[in-house]
C-alpha cells in the first residue's frame, strides 16, 4: 500500500491532557484523564534546531564543520519549483491508517510538516509489521538486489535496529541529527537506538517491564529477590518464552546479578554462577508459595493481566504501555521496579525508532531535518499519549507535566539496556529458556540446568 503523503505526527502547538493528575503521593499513583488531543497551525517562527537547543538538558558537543547540515531555512530557500520527494517505509500502526487517535495525528502531522517545508513529498509506504514483507525483510532484500528502490526513511522496531545495521543499510545519525536532540534522549533510548557505538535509530516510542502490586495486599513494594520470598504474597511473570525464547524478566535477573551474554571476543557466553542463582531464585519462589508453576503458560505479560485485574492480588509484570492504557481503572494498584537480587533497578527496552536508509548526502540531510521535525517535544507529546508509549526525550517528559508515574518511567529509561539482538542470540535465548523449563518442571536442579546451558554453547 502507497499512500502520497507529507510525514509523521503532529506538527503544531499542542493543547493536551496530561497522563496523570498533577502533584499526586507517592502511595497513591496519579490517575489519567482520557488523552485528548486539539491541534492548531504550526508555528513557523519556530525551527527544530531551536526548540532543540532550548530543551535539551545537556550542552550540545559541537558538531565538525564539514558535516553542518542544512537548516530547516535552508530548505525552504531551494530553488523555486524544486520539488523534493522523500520515500518512507512504514507500517500500519505508525500510519494516517492507525487506528483511533494515532492514524488522526499521523495524518494531521503530515499536513503540518508539508506547510513547514512546501517543496517536499514524502511518499509512505506500508509494510508487514514483522516477518515476510516486514520492513527489515525489504530492506535485506533490496540492499542485496536492487539497492535504487531502497526508502529515505523507515520506521523500525528497536529490536530488530541491530540486524538492520549488519544489513549494511542504515545511515549513522551522529553527525546528521541535532546535537541537542541527541543528547536530549533518554539513556536507555539511546542505547537502544545506537548499534557499535554509533546512533543508528531515533527512537520515538518505548515501551518497558515493570511490576504492579495490590496497594491492599502489599504495603510496600518487593525490592530484592528475599523480599519477594518473604511476602507470602503471590508473584506472577511470564516464563513460557516467546518463539522459544526466554522472556525478559529472566534476562533481567541475569544481567542485574552481573551476568554476561557475551565475552570480550564478542563470543556468546554464560556466567554458570549467577544462572545457577537466578534459577535457584525461581525455585525457592514456588517452594515458598509465592511464584505458581502456571507462570510456564504464560509466554507475555498479557497473558498474566486478566488473573490480576480480576483477582485485584498479589504482584504481576505487566508492559508500560498496557498499565498507561488502563491506569484510570487501577485507582487500588501501584507500581515499581522489578525486584532483583540486590535491589539493582534494571529493564529492558523495546520501541520503535526512525532511522535513515537514503545514501544520498541531500536526501539524508532532508531526513535528517524531517526527524528532528518530528521528534519536537510538542509533537512527540501528541505521539506518546494517543498510543500509551513511553517518551523517549528528557524535554517530552517535561511536557506532561509533574506525574509519579512519569518519574518512575524517567528513572527506568535511565537504567534500561536494550533487548540483546546480536547474531548468535538466539541460541543463548532457547538455552535459557530450556533451563528454566527444566528448573520449573522439575527435571533439573538449577545447578545442573545452569551447567548444562553452559555446555550448549561450548559444543
Amino acid at each position: 500500500m502507497v499512500l502520497r503523503v507529507r510525514c509523521w505526527l503532529v506538527g503544531a502547538a499542542i493543547s493536551v491532557a496530561v497522563l496523570s493528575t498533577v502533584g499526586c503521593s507517592a502511595s497513591q499513583p496519579a490517575v489519567p484523564v482520557s488523552p485528548t488531543v486539539s491541534v492548531t497551525p504550526v508555528v513557523d517562527t519556530i525551527l527544530p534546531h531551536d526548540v532543540f537547543a532550548a530543551t535539551a538538558i545537556a550542552p550540545p558537543s559541537p558538531v565538525p564543520a564539514n558535516s553542518v547540515q542544512p537548516t530547516a531555512q535552508a530548505l525552504n530557500e531551494t530553488t523555486p519549483g524544486t520539488s523534493i520527494t522523500l520515500t518512507l517505509w512504514t507500517i500500519g500502526p505508525v500510519s494516517p491508517e492507525a487506528t483511533g487517535k494515532a492514524g488522526e495525528a499521523f495524518a494531521q502531522g503530515i499536513r503540518s510538516f508539508e506547510r513547514r517545508y512546501p517543496n517536499v513529498t514524502v511518499v509512505v509506504k506500508l509494510k508487514n509489521e514483522t516477518g515476510k514483507g516486514s520492513v527489515l525483510d525489504y530492506m535485506r532484500t533490496a540492499s542485496q538486489v536492487a539497492p535504487s528502490v531502497l526508502p529515505d526513511v523507515v520506521v523500525i522496531s528497536l529490536d530488530e535496529l541491530a540486524a538492520a545495521g549488519r544489513a549494511g543499510v542504515l545511515t549513522p545519525l551522529d553527525t546528521l541529527v541535532a546535537p541537542g536532540l541527541i543528547n536530549d534522549l533518554l539513556p536507555g533510548a539511546r542505547a537502544a537506538g545506537s548499534v557499535n557505538g554509533q546512533l543508528m535509530g531515533m527512537p520515538f516510542e518505548a515501551d518497558l517491564e515493570h511490576i504492579v502490586f495490590s496497594a491492599d495486599k502489599v504495603t510496600a513494594p518487593p525490592l530484592t529477590w528475599k523480599d519477594v520470598l518473604n511476602t507470602g504474597v503471590i508473584y506472577r511473570f511470564p516464563a513460557r518464552g516467546v518463539n522459544g525464547l526466554v522472556n525478559d524478566c529472566f534476562l533481567i535477573q541475569y544481567l542485574s546479578a552481573g551476568g554476561h551474554l557475551l565475552d570480550e571476543d564478542g563470543k556468546p557466553v554464560l556466567d554458570e554462577a549467577i544462572l545457577a542463582s537466578v534459577l535457584d531464585y525461581y525455585l525457592r519462589g514456588v517452594r515458598a508459595g509465592v511464584i505458581p508453576l502456571d507462570v510456564l503458560e504464560a509466554a507475555t505479560t498479557d497473558d498474566l493481566w486478566p488473573w490480576y485485574v480480576s483477582s485485584r492480588y498479589g504482584v504481576v509484570h505487566v508492559r508500560a504501555q498496557r498499565y498507561m492504557r488502563e491506569r484510570l481503572q487501577l485507582g487500588w494498584s501501584q507500581f515499581a521496579a522489578i525486584p532483583t537480587r540486590e535491589g539493582k533497578p534494571l529493564t529492558l527496552v523495546h520501541g520503535r525508532a526512525l532511522a535513515i536508509t537514503a545514501r544520498d548526502p541531500s536526501q539524508q540531510a532532508i531526513a535528517a531535518r524531517m526527524i528532528e521535525w518530528l521528534l519536537q517535544p510538542d509533537n512527540a507529546v501528541v505521539w506518546n499519549q494517543v498510543t500509551f508509549s513511553v517518551p523517549t526525550r528528557y524535554a517530552t517528559l517535561q511536557r506532561l507535566g509533574n506525574d509519579t508515574y512519569l518519574d518512575f518511567l524517567r528513572q527506568q529509561m535511565e537504567v534500561a539496556l536494550p533487548t540483546p539482538s546480536f547474531l548468535q542470540y538466539d541460541q543463548i535465548g532457547r538455552v535459557l529458556q530450556q533451563a528454566v523449563v527444566e528448573v520449573l518442571s522439575g527435571d533439573a536442579t538449577p545447578e545442573e540446568a545452569a551447567a548444562r546451558a553452559v555446555n550448549a554453547l561450548t559444543r
